[in-house]
């Protein structure tokens, strides 16, 4: 029987660990894009996109792009344009996430084969434990309150959004979320977190030390922005080009925390091997 080949292209923290767990498990793995002390040795370290062109397999990072011209590659300083990866896969499957339209548009005008591993549900709610967990270490760096009794507004009740409401309620916190749909609204206040529809969310801004928002759609303008308390911390969650002005968070001295791809930075259980 002949060994799986599966290559690693760009990514953080994550897919360093990744590479471990497939080399552990005798996958024949390669990675490019990656430059990290904690690459096993038995990995292959590919020189170029050609070296990985015959694997069966291919992992790309998490967000796939973030400029929608280069792989996102944080770890390394090799320069991987989504045209060039394009050329040199198209015999392997591509395991990709957080993929937006243009770049499913590529992929499928090229026939490729690929999966957003981020649209199946056991990666994604799995991803979203560290993200709101990071959510919160930033919440406590970043402020002299405690989380505990603190007022904490969730915008957004996605996986990432459910799974951070209830982090922030089993510490103390008392949790107020945002939805549009009545179906989660009433999700919101089985939880005993308070609903927030948000054609009232106005009426409620004035409260919350922390705001934490998981929706990747500029939203929050300068009309929601004064409406802030002073001390309140925003954290953006969301990918670009996330929920808030940021220039004008900037002008009138919001405390914006970007707190983008999360996972990739924090520590964690590495419940990806289990």
């Amino acid at each position: 029987m002949s060994i799986i080949s599966i290559a690693i292209v760009g990514g953080d923290l994550r897919f360093v660990r990744l590479a471990k767990i497939l080399c552990d498990k005798g996958f024949d793995t390669w990675v490019y894009g990656i430059t990290h002390p904690d690459l096993p040795k038995n990995v292959h370290l590919a020189t170029s996109l050609e070296d990985i062109s015959k694997c069966q397999y291919i992992v790309g990072p998490i967000p796939f792009t973030r400029d929608g011209k280069n792989l996102f590659t944080p770890l390394s300083n090799t320069s991987i344009s989504v045209e060039m990866f394009m050329e040199n896969v198209k015999d392997s499957f591509l395991c990709l996430s957080v993929l937006k339209k243009d770049i499913i548009k590529l992929l499928e005008e090229r026939n490729l084969r690929y999966k957003d591993l981020l649209s199946m549900d056991e990666v994604a709610v799995l991803n979203a434990i560290p993200t709101a967990e990071g959510a919160i270490q930033y919440a406590m760096e970043n402020s002299e309150i405690t989380l505990n009794d603190s007022k904490c507004l969730v915008l957004g009740f996605g996986r990432c959004g459910k799974i951070l409401a209830q982090k922030l309620h089993g510490i103390g916190a008392r949790v107020y979320v945002e939805a549009r749909k009545t179906l989660d609204l009433a999700f919101i206040a089985s939880y005993d977190y308070v609903p927030v529809p948000l054609d009232e969310l106005k009426k409620h801004l004035w409260k919350f030390d922390f705001i934490f928002n998981t929706i990747p759609v500029p939203f929050l303008d300068p009309s929601y922005i004064d409406l802030f308390k002073k001390e309140a911390v925003y954290i953006e969650l969301a990918s670009t080009p996330g929920g808030i002005d940021i220039p004008y968070c900037e002008q009138t001295g919001v405390h914006y925390v970007p707190a983008p791809s999360l996972p990739g930075i924090i520590k964690v259980h590495n419940f990806y091997s289990h």
